[in-house]
């Protein structure tokens, strides 16, 4: 008995030693089965970067976020643009550029000037108004008006958008319902709608779709206080105190102690804005040209910083167009930027590259109006522009002409069209009648007809040009 329990004790031992023997490698094993299993699961997937079409390539449609090529062609030249992808360094030519397929002949009748001798009122029939939708809750931008019916309010508030200066777009039919769409001078697109209140009165709703708020609130407050019959100036309205008076003829700055702006800082300041502009972002870019526009304003920055911004706007050869050249970028705009535009239907809504490309061009203009004012106000406009005063007579003078024939299509531009001209007209007899020989008053007549019927600031600017171009003879 005792011989059997020795046998099965010594059974078991070498059982208990071959697995103590195989337990380190099966550990090992174990422990690395382990390791590999959570690096399966640490190890992260990278994500696949994938692009998405967003419309026909053979529409040729420009992508965000990439620099036109029109930008880069020749102001002056033949205005045929490159191929995509070749960047031509921009030139100073001395011809005109060519007429393209469907612009508008300057003193010709076009279709959007067919009906300038109608008032352009909107007209809102009472009894055709309908309850405000109640999806969602009311806006703040609204006032009910028991005073007057539809119709009077709706004349009270297309005279406000006409003395404002504010493009609008008024629905012709019922099914639309009662709204006119709205954007301002600083491009803030709005809606004005109008619903049935309560007790018979009318619901008046102003909407902001984009744009400045700002600029908004005090286009809002002048529509609703104009659909009540209150006309009066906000007191807010009054121009502020750095645009009716230069900073550099402020009490405070006279007895501030400031460092002198060296004229390497001025340099600087500009140069900032040279390299804004000539980035490939479209954001970047806008940015860069809205601060050329507050650079070439005495009224906004110190005189000697807008003479040194202006100069290079109007002088190709400018030292500070080495890097940059500002004057070709400015000038390719105003030349070639809207030749799209053209073929675009009236009344049709503009894509928001459009829209980007549209106020591009303005704020281009604006920078041209301010340098060309600046430079007449010190008398030495003909001085800085001399070396190229045939480009300007064949090149300049006859599109900033056709911009303002086209004032039913583009009211903005061509109110600094105007200004443009005047300036270029009080400094020069010879561009006076280079203006009259190429239309100016057909031009100027058609402009007045649209800025009397919808825009009063191109009323007030073609009038001026009108007065210029008939006293010097």
């Amino acid at each position: 008995m005792s011989e059997a329990n020795k046998n099965t004790n010594e059974r078991h031992d070498s059982k208990v030693k071959r697995s103590q023997q195989q337990s380190p490698s099966v550990a090992r094993s174990s422990s690395t089965g382990e390791r590999s299993a959570s690096a399966r699961i640490i190890a992260e997937q990278q994500p696949v970067m994938r692009s998405v079409a967003i419309s026909p390539a053979s529409h040729q449609e420009r992508i965000l976020l990439r620099e036109p090529a029109l930008q880069r062609v020749n102001p002056g030249g033949l205005g045929i643009r490159p191929p995509r992808g070749v960047d031509l360094q921009p030139q100073l030519l001395d011809t005109a550029p060519t007429k393209q397929r469907g612009q508008p002949r300057i003193g010709g009748k076009s279709k959007s000037l067919s009906s300038l001798g109608e008032v352009r009122v909107w007209h809102v029939d009472h009894a055709s108004l309908t309850g405000r939708p109640d999806d969602f809750p009311l806006l703040r931008t609204s006032r009910l008006v028991h005073s007057a019916p539809a119709h009077m309010i709706s004349k009270r508030i297309s005279d406000c958008i006409q003395s404002r200066s504010i493009r609008s777009k008024f629905s012709k039919s019922d099914n639309n319902g009662n709204v006119a769409k709205c954007r301002n001078t600083e491009f803030c697109k709005f809606t004005i709608s109008l619903y049935s209140g309560e007790d018979g009165g009318v619901l008046v709703e102003v909407h902001r779709l984009c744009g400045d708020c700002i600029s908004f609130m005090k286009d809002c407050r002048a529509i609703l206080n104009s659909a009540e019959g209150n006309d009066e100036l906000h007191p807010s309205e009054d121009k502020p105190l750095f645009l009716r008076l230069p900073v550099s003829e402020m009490k405070f700055l006279k007895t501030a102690s400031l460092p002198p702006l060296s004229h390497k800082e001025e340099a600087d300041c500009v140069n900032i804005t040279s390299e804004l502009l000539s980035s490939h972002q479209c954001d970047t870019k806008m940015l860069g040209m809205e601060s050329l526009v507050v650079q070439t304003d005495p009224l906004k920055s110190p005189k000697s910083t807008a003479i040194m911004a202006s100069r290079m706007i109007l002088c190709p050869n400018d030292s500070g167009n080495q890097s940059f050249n500002v004057h070709n970028y400015i000038m390719s705009l105003l030349i070639f930027a809207d030749q799209d535009a053209y073929s675009t239907p009236e009344g049709s809504v503009l894509t928001s590259l459009e829209d980007h490309s549209t106020k591009l061009r303005n704020l281009a203009m604006s920078a041209l109006t301010n340098a060309l004012s600046l430079f007449a106000a010190e008398n030495t406009l003909l001085t800085i522009i001399s070396p190229h005063r045939e480009w300007y007579s064949n090149v300049l003078i006859p599109k900033l002409l056709q911009d303002l024939s086209t004032a039913a299509r583009h009211p903005f531009d061509a109110c600094y069209a105007s200004r443009c001209l005047s300036t270029l007209a009080e400094s020069s007899v010879d561009f006076v009648l280079v203006m009259k020989d190429a239309g100016g008053y057909e031009a100027v007549a058609s402009a007045q007809e649209v800025g009397a019927r919808e825009f009063a600031m191109l009323a007030r600017d073609a009038g001026n040009y009108h007065n210029i171009l008939s006293c010097c003879v």
